[in-house]
């Protein structure tokens, strides 16, 4: 697999993965906002050893497992909204309803 392919899905990944989490941790309790910005940290890290080490994309070194999860964390940061309302639309479409919840 190529290595752009894969900073771009485990970016939407980590996108997912946030949301799915806030939509299921507001109903139990109220989490400051600096906490995401560490669940993000800590998923896109984890993604970039995932990418090194389980796809097999580049040399095994921790070192490039940090980059990549760096970028992951740039190209998640640079594209969350357009990511989320990109993801809503087409479920939106296939589902044909429209969502409740958009920010």
């Amino acid at each position: 697999m190529n290595l752009y392919i894969l900073l771009c899905l485990a970016a939407v990944a980590v996108v997912g993965l946030i949301e799915w989490l806030k939509n299921l941790l507001e109903k139990f309790l109220t989490v400051p906002g600096w906490v995401w910005s560490v669940v993000v940290f800590v998923a896109s890290i984890g993604c970039g050893f995932l990418a090194v080490y389980g796809a097999d994309v580049t040399a095994h070194n921790p070192l490039m497992a940090v980059l990549i999860g760096l970028a992951i964390l740039a190209l998640s940061q640079i594209g969350y909204e357009a990511i989320k309302k990109a993801v809503l639309s087409r479920a939106e479409k296939a589902l044909g309803i429209e969502c409740e919840k958009v920010n």
